[in-house]
């Protein structure tokens, strides 16, 4: 994180290990800010499946905080 904190890629990372230690809340700030990244050139079908890995974990954030 300290050598690209914007990153789709280390946001994503971090992001769901959040998720897996149940710090909801922070993970899906941190999976919204991998969201807002830039694109990379030359990476726009890789972006594109991380965003849509990103949308998954969101959406498994969604449904554990819905049932609490």
């Amino acid at each position: 994180m300290a050598q690209n904190p914007d990153g789709i890629d280390p946001n994503y990372f971090y992001g769901d290990f959040l998720f897996r230690q149940g710090e909801y809340a922070k993970a899906r700030d941190v999976l919204n800010h991998a969201l807002a990244a830039a694109p990379r050139p030359g990476r726009e079908v890789a972006d594109a499946g991380r965003r849509e890995e990103i949308n998954a974990v969101l959406a498994q954030i969604e449904t554990k905080v819905a049932r609490r």
